[in-house]
């Protein structure tokens, strides 16, 4: 073999290798996009002033990714949105208050559960009727966030005079305030989160009411990201065992 010949072969060796190289750092080094609704505090929220998502789950999120040496962008997804823009690839994970149900695991997978927390109420501060569970609903009208397992409960049920679906927790309230719905039903630590913030003026959470079930929480991926899943469980085990998840969940005032 010529030495020129030799050179050449050895210099497509080196690029070979560059290139494979630069390839691993890639994929080791991917940015994950996140969905995340922007009006859902303390589960997560849009912060208008410095124009990031914030909130609880995208802090055990940003966590994780910390822990898997990966890093992350949280754009801003309504809620009944956030399946579909993992099936279609515009995001790579859901970070959201999100229950794996039979009929969502059919079209996405789940991670291990985050927390679990069940459905609150909230009504105007001059309804004097008393509600200890959802049999008190009967006959009202009920204001009940879009895209969630209990809304669709509610509506199957039959047990409210009409059920009206909102995709913000903002708009639900305010409807609440001008007595357009008689309740409103959310994620109890959401609707906490809104009272503790002085955001229902008029309004109050009703403590005593007891949710129909109590339901985990757990982050999304598209069906087949076995890899990503891996490490996000993996994290979570390691986050439960050693206390910062618990850490987490007391920041946020979370169960």
């Amino acid at each position: 073999m010529s030495v020129m010949r030799s050179r050449f072969l050895s210099s497509c060796y080196c690029l070979a290798v560059s290139f494979a190289a630069a390839v691993s750092f890639s994929a080791q080094s991917a940015v994950l996009t996140a969905g995340s609704p922007p009006s859902s505090a303390p589960t997560t929220f849009l912060n208008t002033q410095t124009g990031k998502i914030e909130g609880f789950m995208p802090d055990v999120a940003a966590e994780v990714i910390k822990r898997q040496h990966l890093d992350v962008n949280f754009t801003a997804i309504p809620f009944s949105t956030l399946i579909q823009s993992v099936i279609a690839g515009k995001i790579d994970l859901i970070v959201a208050g999100m229950t794996p149900t039979k009929e969502r695991e059919k079209r996405i997978s789940f991670s291990q559960p985050v927390t679990a927390f069940g459905a609150g109420i909230v009504v105007r501060d001059d309804n004097k009727k008393t509600y200890h569970d959802w049999q008190d609903l009967k006959g009202e009208i009920v204001g009940s966030m879009a895209g969630t397992d209990y809304t669709q409960s509610l509506m199957t049920s039959g047990i409210a005079k009409e059920v009206k679906v909102y995709d913000s927790p903002a708009d639900m309230t305010r409807d609440l305030s001008l007595g357009r719905i008689n309740v409103g039903m959310n994620d109890y630590p959401i609707l906490k989160a809104q009272q503790n913030a002085g955001g229902l003026k008029g309004m109050h959470v009703v403590d005593d009411y007891k949710p129909q079930t109590i339901s985990p929480m757990a982050f999304g991926v598209k069906k087949g990201n076995d890899a990503l899943l891996a490490k996000i469980n993996h994290a979570l085990t390691e986050m439960k065992a050693d206390g910062t998840l618990q850490k987490i969940k007391n920041k946020w005032g979370m169960p």
